[in-house]
C-alpha cells in the first residue's frame, strides 16, 4: 500500500534520539529522497527503502523488496536443500554473501519457527511495513547476532502522520502458465486526539494476499563415469542417468495485521504499545515423472562430445512417477509496550518490553504412480539432446503406456510432518545524556536487555515405504481402484512447447490431506512377502529419534544478557561513535540419548552400557562476548563524506546444531593378554568393546565470530541523486565443522564411557571481503520530457577464503561429509550481483523497470535424494510497473514480473565420479501480472 503520508520515524527499540524525519512521499523523486537522506543521516551504515518504495516497485514479498539494496542477494528455492523446486517470489537473504543474517520488526526481536534465528521474509505482508532498515555493520546499541547483518522491518505508529490517514488497496494478480486470478487488498485507519489526559492515536491496518503461481520443470539426472557405454567401451564417458519433468503449482495466501496504540500525557512522556500479526500459507501440488536408468544407461546411436554424452535414443521400459502435496502454515505474534520518558532537557530513558510468539506446521504427502515394466527396452525409448545451458530436448514416440490408466499402479507412499514453535520474552532499558558545553561529546547512550527465548522443533522422518507391487501381493493399477485420478497433459509447457509426454496422476482429491492420503492407501494397498511395508504415523513426534532425514523432538532454550555503552561525538568535520556490547548466553537443550545393544560376552559392565536403553537429558553452555565497535564520519563537504566502521560482532549457533541427542553404538574386539583388539571382519560376538561410537548435535558449540570492516565513500549530489561505494573486510572465525575430534563421557545404566563422537565443532578461520557501489540520479540536466528519466543501479563483488560450509542437520551423514569437502564457497554466496532501474516520472504518470542478477552460487552441499553439491546458476530477472495518478488521492497501475520469461536452472557435481558440474534441472515460471488500485483520504 502507497500512502500519501509521512512514513514512521525510526522506531529502533534502542530509543535512540537520532530520529530521521521522513518527507511526504508522493512519487519516485519523493522515495528517492526520503531513502537518501535517511542513508546520509545514519551514524551507522545503513540502507533504507521506505513504503511508497515497497507499494512502487514490481514486488509482492518482502522478500523481492530486499533484493534492490546494494549487497543483498535473494535465493529462489523454498528449502535450501531443496534443488527440484523454486520459490518464485524469493527464499532466503544474503547480505554481503553471507546468510547468517539477524531479522527484526521494530528494533526487536523477530524470528520463525522453522528457521528459528531469523523471519521467513517470504511470510511477512509488504503492505504492513513504513520502511525496511538493512545495517551492514553494527553499533553498540544493536542487539548482538547479526554478523552477516541487520534487516529492520519498520511497521508505522499513529503519530507518525500530521493528520488522519485513511487508505485502501485493491488488485488481481495472474500468472500466465497457472492462469488463475487471485485478490488482494490491504487497508488503513490513522487518527490522533487531543483528550484531557493528553494526545491519544490509534492506527489499524490489514492485508489480504492471495497469489497462484505455476513451474515447469525438466529434469536430468547427474551424470555417472561409464566405461561400457555402447560404442565407447573401454572409454570413460560421462553419461547421465535418466530424465524427467514435473508441473508444481503453488498456492499462497498471506494475512497480516498491525495495531498500534499512542499516548502523549505531555512533553516529557511518549507511551507506544504495538501488535503485529502474520499469517501464510503455501499449498504445493506437483505432478513429477521421470526415467530411472541410473548408471546403467543404455541405447543405441549415442553421441559423445568431449567426454559426455550428448545424444542418441535412450533405452526405457517403464517410468516413475509421483503426485506430491505439501502444505505450510506460518504465524507470527509479536506485541510491545514502549514507554520514553525525557526528566529534563539533557535526560532520555527508554522501558520496553515485548512477547513473541511463532509456528510453523508442514504437512508433505507424495503417492507413487510409476508404469508397469514392459519388459521392452523400445517400448517407453526416448530420443534425447543436451544442449549445455539451454534446455535438452526429450521426445517420445506416441504410446498408450504413459496415459493408460491400466499401466499405472501405486506403488509407494511417503509422508512427513512438522509442528514447531518458538517464542520469547524481551525487556531492554535505555538512557541517554546529551552534553551542553562539550565541543566534541555529544551524547553518551546506554542499556541492558534481557531476552528469554525458547524453541521446539517436532518433526518426522521422510516416511517412505511400498504399497502395491506385483513381487508382493500384487500391483494395484489406476484402472482397478476406485481412487480418481487425472491424465496430466502438461499445457503451454515451457510458455507455448510441448513436454515429453502426457501422464496419469492420482487426483489430488486423493492426497492433499493426512485423512485423505491414509485412506487412499488403505484402499489400494496389498500385502505379501517383504511387501509392503509403509504404515500410518501415529502421531507422536517422540517416536522418531534423530537422523539424516528428520531431527525429532528439539527442544533449546536460550537466555541472554547484555549490556552497552556508547559515546557519540562531533568535532568540526568528524563525528560518529565508539562503544561496547558485553552479553552472556545461556544455552539450554533436551535431547534424546540412545545406547544401542552389543553381544559383549564375559563383559558385565561394558554389557550394562550398551543395553539399548535410551533417555532424555540436557546439557547446558555458557559463554560471555564483549563486542566493540566505532562508527566514524568524516564530511568532506556538506554533501561528500567518508566513513570509516569496525566491529565485533556474532553469529550464534542454528539449533539443530546444538542437539545433545546421540545413537552411541559400540565396535566390539575380542580381548587377547589384557588389550582389546578390532573385532575381524565378519564376526559379530566380541568379549570387549574396541570403541564406542556416535554422532550429535554439539551443545558446547560456540557462536561464530568476526571482526568487521567498512570504508566508504558517499557523495550526495542533490536530494535524490548520489553516487556511493564501500569496501568491506570481514575476518570469521569458529567455523561449525563436523570433525571427529571429540571424545565424550556418556554414563548409562551406572557405567561411564568415552565415546568418540562424530560432531560439529568450532574450528578454522576465514575471510570474506569484497565492495560495492551505487548510484540513483535523476536526469535533470536532459532537455524537455528528458529530465523525467531516471536511473538506479548497484553492484556487489564478494569473494571468500578458508570459509567452511555447516551441515544443517549434524544427523545426516550426506551433509557432514560433504560440508566438509575442499574447494567449495560457502553456500548462498555469489561473487557478483547487481541490479539496474530506469524510470519515468511525473506527476501524473511514473513508470519504472528493474533488473536484478547475480552470479552462479553454491545452492546446498548435499542436495536433496541426490546427496551432492547443487549450484544454482547465473540468473537474471526483469519485473516492470506503470502507475497513473488520477488524482492526489487515487492510483492505478500494472506491475509485471518475470517479463522476460528468465530460466532458472540447476547444476550438480558428482564429485564421486568427478564429473564436474552438469545441467540438471531447467525450470520456466509464471509470468505475473499484477493491476491494482490504491486510494487515500
Amino acid at each position: 500500500m502507497a500512502l500519501s503520508a509521512a512514513p514512521a520515524q525510526s522506531q529502533n527499540a534502542s530509543g535512540s534520539s537520532s530520529q530521521v524525519e521522513e518527507v511526504v512521499v508522493t512519487g519516485l523523486r519523493e522515495q528517492l529522497k526520503s531513502s537518501q537522506a535517511r542513508k546520509a543521516d545514519a551514524e551507522e551504515l545503513l540502507d533504507s527503502i521506505t513504503a511508497s518504495d515497497i507499494g512502487a516497485l514490481p514486488d509482492r514479498s518482502v522478500t523481492e523488496v530486499l533484493q534492490r539494496i546494494p549487497g543483498l542477494a535473494i535465493g529462489r528455492v523454498p528449502e535450501a536443500r531443496d534443488a527440484d523446486r523454486i520459490a518464485v517470489e524469493g527464499a532466503g537473504v544474503t547480505v554481503r554473501g553471507l546468510s547468517w543474517v539477524r531479522s527484526e520488526l521494530n528494533g526487536r526481536s523477530a524470528f520463525s519457527a522453522k528457521e528459528s534465528r531469523a523471519l521467513g521474509f517470504e511470510d511477512i505482508p509488504p503492505e504492513l511495513m513504513a520502511a525496511v532498515d538493512v545495517y551492514k555493520n553494527p553499533s553498540a546499541a544493536l542487539i548482538e547476532g547479526g554478523m552477516a547483518g541487520v534487516v529492520d522491518l519498520r511497521t508505522r505508529l499513529p503519530f507518525d502522520s500530521p493528520d488522519r490517514v485513511l487508505a485502501a488497496s485493491a488488485e488481481y494478480a495472474v500468472g500466465d502458465l497457472a492462469n488463475k486470478e487471485r485478490p488482494s487488498g490491504s487497508f488503513l485507519y490513522s487518527d490522533r486526539w487531543n483528550t484531557g489526559i493528553g494526545e491519544m492515536g490509534f492506527l489499524i491496518s490489514s492485508s489480504a494476499s492471495q497469489l497462484t503461481t505455476q513451474t515447469h520443470t525438466l529434469h536430468i539426472d547427474r551424470y555417472y563415469a561409464r566405461t561400457n557405454l555402447p560404442g565407447y567401451e573401454g572409454q570413460t564417458v560421462f553419461a547421465p542417468g535418466g530424465i524427467g519433468w514435473r508441473e508444481l503449482t503453488v498456492d499462497r495466501e498471506r494475512l497480516g495485521g498491525s495495531l498500534a496504540l499512542q499516548w502523549r500525557p505531555s512533553d516529557t512522556v511518549d507511551v507506544s504499545l504495538q501488535y503485529f500479526m502474520a499469517d501464510a500459507t503455501f499449498e504445493q501440488n506437483e505432478n513429477a515423472s521421470w526415467s530411472e536408468q541410473g548408471n546403467a544407461l543404455t541405447g543405441s546411436n549415442l553421441q559423445v562430445a568431449n567426454g559426455y554424452l550428448v545424444g542418441g535414443r535412450i533405452a526405457n521400459s517403464f517410468f516413475a512417477g509421483s503426485a506430491r502435496y505439501n502444505e505450510r502454515e506460518s504465524t507470527n505474534h509479536d506485541a510491545a509496550l514502549h514507554l520514553t520518558w525525557h526528566p529534563g532537557e539533557r535526560w532520555r530513558f527508554d522501558l520496553d518490553v515485548q512477547r513473541v510468539f511463532a509456528d510453523a506446521d508442514i504437512m508433505d504427502l507424495t503417492l507413487g504412480s510409476p508404469t508397469v515394466d514392459q519388459g521392452n527396452p523400445d517400448a517407453l525409448a526416448f530420443d534425447l539432446r543436451l544442449n549445455g545451458s539451454n534446455e535438452p530436448r526429450i521426445g517420445m514416440a506416441p504410446n498408450s503406456v504413459m496415459t493408460d490408466p491400466d499401466q499405472h499402479y501405486y506403488g509407494w507412499a511417503m509422508d512427513h510432518y512438522e509442528k514447531n514453535d518458538a517464542d520469547a520474552w524481551a525487556y531492554r532499558a535505555d538512557g541517554e545524556y546529551t552534553f551542553d558545553n562539550s565541543d566534541w561529546m555529544d551524547r553518551i547512550r546506554f542499556g541492558i536487555r534481557h531476552e528469554n527465548y525458547s524453541s521446539t522443533t517436532r518433526e518426522t522422518g521422510y516416511r517412505w515405504g511400498t504399497v502395491a507391487q506385483n513381487w508382493g501381493g500384487g500391483d494395484t493399477r489406476f484402472g482397478d481402484a476406485s481412487v480418481p485420478y487425472i491424465q496430466q497433459g502438461f499445457s503451454d509447457w515451457f510458455h507455448g512447447g510441448q513436454a515429453p509426454s502426457a501422464y496419469v496422476f492420482p487426483h489430488s482429491s486423493a492426497y492433499s490431506g493426512r485423512a485423505a492420503f491414509e485412506s487412499t492407501i488403505h484402499s489400494v494397498e496389498t500385502f505379501g512377502t517383504n511387501c509392503c511395508d509403509w504404515t500410518p504415523w501415529n502421531g507422536d513426534f517422540a517416536d522418531t529419534t534423530p537422523g539424516n532425514d528428520g531431527l525429532g523432538v528439539n527442544t533449546q532454550n536460550q537466555k541472554s544478557w547484555a549490556g552497552y555503552v556508547a559515546a557519540h561525538f562531533g568535532k568540526n568535520k568528524f563525528d560518529g561513535n565508539v562503544g561496547v556490547r558485553v552479553v552472556r548466553t545461556e544455552n539450554l537443550g533436551t535431547g534424546l540419548l540412545t545406547f544401542s545393544g552389543a553381544d559383549v560376552v564375559g563383559s558385565p559392565d561394558e554389557s550394562a552400557f550398551a543395553n539399548g536403553a535410551s533417555y532424555e537429558a540436557t546439557d547446558e553452555n555458557t559463554y560471555t562476548d564483549v563486542l566493540p565497535s566505532l562508527n566514524l564520519r568524516y564530511k568532506v563537504r556538506d554533501d561528500v563524506f567518508l566513513r570509516f566502521a569496525v566491529a565485533r560482532s556474532l553469529s550464534r549457533p542454528d539449533f539443530p546444531l546444538l542437539l545433545p541427542a546421540i545413537n552411541v553404538t559400540a565396535k566390539l574386539g575380542l580381548m587377547s593378554n589384557g588389550v582389546c583388539n578390532e573385532l575381524p571382519e565378519g564376526a559379530k560376538i566380541g568379549t570387549c568393546v574396541y570403541q564406542y561410537n556416535g554422532f550429535a548435535g554439539n551443545p558446547d558449540l560456540e557462536p561464530m565470530r568476526s571482526w568487521q570492516y567498512d570504508v566508504s565513500a558517499e557523495w550526495y549530489i542533490n536530494p535524490t541523486n548520489s553516487l556511493t561505494g564501500a569496501i568491506f573486510y570481514k575476518q570469521l572465525e569458529g567455523f561449525m565443522e563436523t570433525s571427529l575430534n571429540s571424545t565424550v563421557d556418556y554414563t548409562n545404566n551406572g557405567q561411564t564411557r568415552s565415546v568418540r563422537v562424530l560432531r560439529p565443532e568450532n574450528q578454522g578461520s576465514g575471510y570474506v571481503q569484497g565492495f560495492e557501489v551505487a548510484y540513483n540520479s535523476f536526469f535533470d540536466f536532459l532537455p524537455g520530457f528528458g529530465k523525467n528519466f531516471g536511473a538506479r543501479a548497484a553492484f556487489t563483488y564478494v569473494e571468500s577464503g578458508g570459509t567452511r560450509n555447516i551441515a544443517a542437520n549434524p544427523y545426516d551423514e550426506n551433509q557432514r561429509d560433504n560440508s566438509a569437502l575442499d574447494g567449495y564457497p560457502l553456500e548462498g554466496l555469489s561473487k557478483t550481483s547487481y541490479n539496474a532501474e530506469l524510470y519515468y516520472s511525473t506527476q501524473r504518470f511514473e513508470a519504472r523497470l528493474a533488473y536484478n542478477w547475480r552470479e552462479r552460487y553454491v545452492l546446498t552441499m548435499a542436495a536433496a535424494n541426490l546427496n551432492i553439491p547443487a549450484w544454482a546458476d547465473d540468473y537474471g530477472q526483469l519485473d516492470g510497473s506503470v502507475t497513473w495518478n488520477v488524482s492526489q488521492k487515487l492510483k492505478v497501475g500494472l506491475q509485471a514480473v518475470n517479463l522476460t520469461d528468465a530460466p532458472y536452472r540447476i547444476l550438480v557435481d558428482n564429485f564421486v565420479d568427478n564429473t564436474g558440474l552438469t545441467y540438471h534441472n531447467w525450470v520456466s515460471a509464471d509470468r505475473r501480472y499484477n493491476v491494482f488500485v490504491r486510494a487515500s483520504f
